[in-house]
């Protein structure tokens, strides 16, 4: 056999085997949520929450929050959900949607790409929470991106567990830039696996949490399936001191994607 046609051989079908484990990948890799925000808010996907959480018996949310949460506040515009907060006659309203009872999933890749709002006083965030009947935060939390408008320019990840309140604890990191991060579009992700939560701004890890971190405290991150949740909250312990006069703001976002963990997109 001539060299020239065993190399070209070999090169075949190392091609074909490239080709074969590509296509293995990918078909392993198909999304198990894809949110494009076309057209109407998707009702098999989101719940839009309503109200102070007085209803549930968590006024201010847990967190002194002064928003009232509305479907109105909630909109697809332009091929983007918009997240609206106003302010009439005192009374502060934005929005909040949740894939409680809908989507969930235990471990993957979660991402966004969002533009954060303008305004002091904000408190946006994209999270999940288990979907687990556990007492806060008895099952945990994962805390993909929050930020807040009185300091623009840091970005928050951060994990919840531990005991209830008030013993309950938490890991935490935060990204600082030498402009705000509400200047653009930013893709916020979480990598999720039953060792470790990994978090990512725009294709760059900058945090990672292993049930080595936490110790003493046992790891709650391997137990149950969570939930989306994306809002945009107004004061309270983190948002801080709040200027009406910021409002109208609004967050602005492009897509969701989650995939499964075996997946590397």
């Amino acid at each position: 056999m001539p060299r020239w046609f065993g190399l070209s051989l070999a090169f075949i079908l190392a091609a074909l085997t490239l080709v074969q484990t590509t296509s293995a990948h990918t078909a392993g890799c198909e999304p198990t949520l894809i949110e494009n925000f076309e057209g109407q808010l998707d009702p098999t996907i989101w719940r839009a929450v309503e109200g102070n959480g007085c209803a549930v018996g968590l006024c201010g949310w847990g967190n002194n929050e002064v928003q009232h949460y509305s479907s109105q506040a909630v909109r697809v515009v332009d091929g983007a959900l918009s997240i609206t907060v106003t302010e009439e006659d005192g009374r502060i309203t934005s929005g909040k949607l949740v894939s409680d009872g809908l989507f969930s999933q235990q471990y993957g890749r979660f991402a966004a790409r969002i533009k954060l709002p303008r305004g002091r006083g904000l408190w946006p965030a994209f999270w999940m929470m288990p979907q687990s009947e556990r007492r806060w935060p008895l099952a945990g939390e994962i805390d993909i991106m929050e930020w807040t408008g009185n300091e623009p320019q840091r970005l928050i990840a951060a994990a919840h567990f531990g005991p209830l309140p008030p013993h309950n604890v938490h890991y935490s990191e935060t990204l600082r830039m030498p402009t705000p991060w509400n200047e653009g579009w930013h893709e916020f992700a979480v990598k999720w696996t039953p060792e470790s939560i990994q978090w990512e701004v725009d294709g760059r890890i900058h945090s990672t949490v292993t049930p080595d971190d936490i110790v003493p405290h046992p790891w709650v991150f391997d137990r149950e399936p969570f939930y989306l949740i994306l809002n945009v909250a107004v004061g309270g312990t983190l948002g801080g001191e709040v200027h009406p006069e910021d409002f109208p703001a609004e967050m602005r976002v492009d897509w969701v994607e989650v995939y499964p963990s075996a997946c590397d997109p």
